[in-house]
């Protein structure tokens, strides 16, 4: 009964939906279906299934809705901590711009390895904390990273839930302590093995990335890290100098992913043209792919590519969600 309500009141939402769009469409107007939301108050907090575990999101962060809404969001990650796992057995992870801890909750849930998690986000950082209590051999930092260890100007913007760091004497700009991802390591290496680095800090992850040139020159370990070409911008980072830096220290595979989560592509870096065409399609403003997800794999590490690739072309024909 319950269910041929739930399908009637659907039913009578949509014709109301379509005979609305029929009387605009001269104008070039449409209503469309989106995820349902909840109420963005600072202050309502929501229990969010993340893989084998429930964490607690504020609503004004959008992950909040945003894995109830894409049930495969970061799930590659998961799929890549288990084959880099078999092959290093006693691999730790680093996961930077770890926001309240959900990306924690897809790397744990496929394999219980020493994790090292850094937020710069006070207001995140505090349900960071609360999150990972419940995981064993996680060490959590409130901090942020850069290029090098500084001192800089700069505005922050979406703190809270989505910190977005643009350097910077504007109006509202203040100084905020960077540290490199060297200075870090250089401090911690009492955690061995450090052979997936997860980078997702809003455009800033390439100077991220560059400030632990000693250390994945010294390691090569697998990388993966969002390109957002809006917020790069926004910083006049370009990005595609720091693919072939990274090349240079004898990376070779790229892989993509969409937003959602799902398997884009497949190819290596000396692909110059087809970096460039992927690097100007996702402009943040015309294409319909607004940032990737992209993983790199040393030369040392070209079988785990293959596994990895083959991996996420069947998760992505077969349909799957895990």
């Amino acid at each position: 009964m319950l269910l041929m309500n739930s399908l009637n009141k659907q039913t009578f939402l949509n014709s109301i939906r379509l005979k609305t769009n029929l009387l605009t469409a001269p104008l070039g107007l449409a209503l469309t279906r989106v995820p349902k939301r909840n109420w963005r108050w600072r202050k309502l907090v929501v229990t969010v299934p993340i893989g084998s575990y429930h964490i607690e999101i504020p609503t004004t962060n959008p992950l909040s809705f945003h894995y109830l809404a894409e049930p495969n969001c970061n799930s590659q990650l998961g799929r890549l901590t288990r084959i880099v796992k078999r092959k290093y057995p006693q691999v730790c992870a680093i996961d930077v711009g770890a926001n309240v801890g959900d990306t924690a909750c897809v790397i744990k849930s496929a394999e219980n390895i020493p994790l090292i998690c850094i937020e710069g986000d006070q207001y995140s950082f505090a349900f960071l904390m609360k999150n990972t209590a419940q995981f064993a051999n996680t060490y959590v930092y409130n901090m942020f990273l850069g290029e090098e260890t500084s001192s800089i100007k700069a505005e922050v913007h979406k703190d809270g839930w989505n910190t977005t760091i643009k350097p910077g004497a504007g109006a509202t700009a203040s100084e905020i302590q960077l540290t490199s991802l060297d200075d870090f390591i250089e401090k911690h290496e009492q955690f061995e093995a450090m052979k997936l680095l997860k980078v997702d800090t809003e455009g800033f992850d390439f100077p991220i990335i560059r400030g632990g040139r000693g250390f994945i020159k010294k390691v090569a370990p697998v990388i993966a890290f969002e390109y957002n070409r809006g917020n790069m911008d926004a910083i006049h980072e370009k990005g595609l100098d720091t693919l072939e830096m990274l090349q240079l220290l004898g990376y070779s595979r790229i892989v993509f992913h969409d937003p959602t989560g799902r398997f884009l592509l497949s190819s290596t870096l000396d692909q110059r043209s087809l970096l460039k065409d992927l690097h100007e399609y996702a402009d943040g403003q015309r294409g319909h792919i607004c940032y990737y997800d992209i993983t790199l794999f040393h030369g040392s590490d070209d079988d785990l590519a293959g596994q990895y690739v083959q991996g996420e072309r069947y998760f992505r024909n077969a349909g799957h969600v895990v």
